[in-house]
């Protein structure tokens, strides 16, 4: 898309650079405080507690991913 609008190249540098900073910080800061909600979850429910958080949360995936399936194949 920048090409095709003849985006000045120092301005697409300027907007690629800020795009990677900002989900560099956000999938660092995302991962670091989910793990550390998942190892507070498990001190505090245990590990069968933890095992039951990860089997809910990949059934909610899963549930999602066909949910998601079903709306696009629907007329």
């Amino acid at each position: 898309m920048a090409g095709v609008s003849r985006m000045h190249w120092w301005t697409f540098f300027a907007w690629n650079a800020a795009g990677g900073i900002c989900w560099a910080l956000l999938v660092g800061l995302v991962s670091y405080y989910g793990g550390q909600a998942a190892a507070d979850a498990i001190s505090h429910y245990g590990l069968i507690g933890g095992a039951v958080i990860v089997a809910l949360a990949l059934a909610g995936l899963v549930g999602f991913h066909f949910w998601r399936k079903r709306l696009v194949e629907s007329p």
